[in-house]
């Protein structure tokens, strides 16, 4: 279920620091769809299309794009031209031979890396909820709204990574948050930035308890500390997918 409030319309000052459009302007500014998407880590498709890349100058075009399936989602077409694309989603435009994968550079923003044709088959989601269903199995849940079932409750921890495959969601990669792992900041004073994950502690406080990771700064191979929710999984050697 997307975060968003009850207002069908967005004041464009209020918008999202996250989302890559200017400040000044009209006033309103289009609001995502109910999506699977906080809405600071995802942005309408119309967005993207018509003010990120350029590709149509008005809403009536855009609609137009995705109405005759001119533009996939991770795999599958989108006819909602205010349907959120988010942080590692794939966008792409098979008639042109592009695919984009949305990441988040080192200022807090979103924005789109093209990718080759092979990796816009890939997508990485970090596990947010894990739950216990029928006949023991888990159902995991993915921080873009993913729901996976599982066989054994004890293959997957809350922010452990899965490296999936799409359109089908198929799962190719386990990528837990243990030592050494790769890690990629999406939010906090590094976000947009990597590093080796040494270890996590808990800070056990009087209203609750704090999740840190220690981890390797792989710019400047300093030891720093942030927090466990900023962080998630890519890999171990390299990443698995185009994240900069």
């Amino acid at each position: 279920m997307g975060h968003t409030t009850g207002k069908r319309h967005l004041r464009r000052i209020s918008a999202p620091r996250t989302w890559p459009i200017p400040r000044k302007g009209s006033y309103w500014v289009v609001k995502p769809s109910p999506g699977p998407w906080r809405i600071d880590l995802g942005m309408p498709l119309i967005l993207w299309i018509r003010d990120y890349l350029k590709y149509a100058k008005t809403a009536r075009e855009v609609r137009y794009i995705l109405v005759n399936k001119k533009v996939y989602l991770n795999g599958k077409p989108v006819k909602d031209p205010k349907f959120p694309a988010g942080l590692f989603d794939v966008i792409s435009f098979p008639d042109l031979g592009e695919n984009y994968r949305v990441i988040m550079d080192s200022k807090g923003r979103l924005q789109l890396k093209l990718i080759d044709e092979k990796e816009a088959n890939l997508k990485i989601t970090k596990i947010i909820r894990k739950q216990i269903v029928k006949k023991g199995k888990v159902q995991v849940t993915g921080f873009d709204g993913r729901n996976f079932l599982l066989d054994d409750p004890k293959s997957i921890k809350t922010g452990d990574s899965l490296l999936i495959g799409l359109p089908d969601q198929e799962i190719i990669e386990k990528i837990p948050m243990e030592e050494n792992t790769l890690l990629f900041f999406y939010y906090g004073a590094k976000v947009g930035t990597l590093g080796r994950l040494k270890e996590v502690k808990i800070l056990k406080r009087s209203f609750g308890h704090t999740r840190i990771v220690i981890y390797e700064d792989l710019e400047s191979r300093e030891i720093k500390e942030s927090i466990w929710e900023y962080t998630i999984p890519i890999g171990k050697e390299t990443p698995v997918i185009t994240v900069k």
